[in-house]
């Protein structure tokens, strides 16, 4: 099997011309900038009867208000229960304790403060902004609890109480973002973007769509304006390095990135896209670096841990990549591209049954994985077992018609099967989209020497050679081809120079 190196957008080199994937792009981490808005806490410092009542009502009042979260939820309980209070002194206490529950996490009991809110509230047009916001805060609740279905019925009634709650449209496109309704999130942050065109977190959520949909222009154009609005906001500044990551602008990725940690020391994904891009831009070492820096950070990144595979697998250490692509499998069990990518290293090394199973795992796990069936086919190969080479080959081209390395190598064992019109094909098919892939041009032409079309068979070889000049097996076949139009004097020529560059050549 030959050791060509082949390479594509977002794929490693790597050897035994296997393909490995998932090395450029590491999925966005997305930040929503949920918003909640505080409830009022303003209290009336009306005249209490009798002077000791007075001074603690007062004194709750000020806790109830300001005061950290177990003082004030202590404080805003007095005066709820506190008959003697006003209904909307204690409606307002009710709202604040909602919000100091929200602060502390406990979603349940600030779920239970805001359903009473909302019945303590009359409903006229002037409390519908009230209404909305007690709405829009229970909706975050709800969604912090994994309630979809309860938030965005509170998202829902808080647009139709106040439509211009720029903060619900926001919230509402998390949720349909997180269906996979894009084009729904979308409108409602352009919505939001209307009603509050200085919020940069409308802008970086948006921005995050665009870009998982692959949308790089509006993904740049949004992250650039949060950045405008928010040049403190480290999220944005590592959101829009990925983005250049996917245009392969790896001077301003790395750039971005850079940005992002020094704003963020700790931002794992930041490190982790300066790893790339300094990888890519040819800086190995410092590329390490930032891949260990994001694995001390979050020993629980199984990104980190591919990108780090990925990093000893181009550079030929295959026992390390093993190790870290196994800890990304213990970390995501679902992570095709590190079952693809440990096969390949397992093939490195020859261990054809390992590699097999883990590219029979990834195409479990993703069914229109072609690098998945491509490595497949050249370990099936290297095993020689060539139907099933062939089989995987076949259906790595199904799923990409342009898989032109499944045609190359599926030529090659067409040809060793005998059947070598099948083999012309495919590497027809090959030469017709790069006219200057040498292996499969000197492949064509040793199939069309077996066809008996010598004068054929030596325009493919003498193409071949002109571009590897350095290809014995080219030489030897044209030899052939020299000799079957009796044409020895070039024949022994061709002969000699493929020995002189491997002797072994017969």
């Amino acid at each position: 099997m030959d050791s060509r190196v082949i390479s594509a957008n977002h794929i490693a080199r790597t050897d035994g011309s296997l393909l490995n994937v998932m090395t450029g792009r590491v999925p966005l981490s997305v930040v929503w900038a949920l918003t909640a808005l505080g409830a009022a806490s303003s209290f009336a410092a009306e005249q209490a009867v009798g002077a000791n009542h007075a001074e603690r009502a007062s004194r709750d009042a000020i806790r109830c208000a300001s005061g950290k979260p177990e003082v004030a939820i202590a404080a805003c309980s007095n005066i709820i229960g506190d008959q003697r209070e006003t209904p909307e002194n204690r409606a307002s206490a009710l709202r604040t304790r909602a919000s100091f529950y929200q602060q502390q996490g406990d979603l349940d009991h600030a779920i239970d403060d805001y359903t009473t809110a909302l019945k303590t509230v009359v409903k006229t047009a002037e409390q519908q902004g009230v209404l909305a916001k007690i709405h829009l805060n229970r909706g975050l609740m709800f969604f912090r609890k994994n309630d979809e279905a309860e938030a965005l019925a509170d998202y829902n009634e808080a647009i139709a109480l106040d439509p211009q709650l720029a903060s619900a449209y926001l919230n509402r496109a998390a949720i349909s973002a997180n269906r996979r309704d894009d084009d729904r999130a979308i409108a409602d942050l352009d919505k939001a973007a209307t009603i509050s065109p200085n919020e940069s977190g409308i802008y970086l959520s948006r921005g995050f769509i665009y870009a998982r949909r692959g949308e790089s222009a509006p993904a740049l154009a949004d992250y650039s304006k949060a950045i405008e609005l928010n040049p403190a906001d480290a999220t944005a500044w590592r959101d829009r390095a990925y983005v250049y990551r996917v245009l392969g602008d790896d001077s301003k990725a790395s750039a971005d990135a850079a940005e992002a940690i020094r704003l963020d020391p700790d931002a794992t994904s930041a490190h982790l896209y300066l790893g790339l891009s300094l990888q890519a831009a040819g800086k190995a070492a410092q590329a390490l670096d930032e891949f260990d820096r994001a694995i001390k950070l979050n020993p629980r990144d199984a990104h980190a841990y591919m990108a780090r595979g990925n990093y000893y697998l181009a550079q030929r250490n295959l026992e390390r990549s093993i190790t870290d692509f196994t800890e990304a499998i213990r970390l995501n069990a679902t992570m095709t591209a590190a079952y693809v990518n440990r096969g390949t290293a397992f093939f490195g090394r020859s261990d054809w049954d390992l590699a097999i199973a883990d590219f029979t795992s990834a195409i479990a796990l993703d069914p229109k994985e072609g690098a998945a069936y491509l490595n497949r086919g050249l370990t099936f190969g290297a095993k020689h077992e060539r139907d099933r080479a062939i089989a995987d080959y076949t259906q790595a081209i199904r799923i990409d018609s342009n898989a032109l390395d499944a045609y190359r190598h599926r030529a090659f064992l067409r040809q060793q099967e005998g059947d070598s019109h099948g083999a012309l094909e495919d590497y027809d098919r090959v030469i017709s989209s790069n006219p200057r892939d040498a292996e499969a041009l000197r492949g064509r032409g040793f199939v069309r020497l077996n066809l008996h079309e010598p004068d054929a068979a030596i325009a493919d070889l003498t193409a071949a050679i002109s571009l590897n000049p350095t290809d014995a097996l080219a030489f030897g076949f044209r030899s052939l081809a020299y000799a079957a139009i009796k044409d020895f004097k070039r024949a022994d020529s061709d002969d000699a120079a493929a020995r002189k560059l491997n002797p072994t050549t017969r």
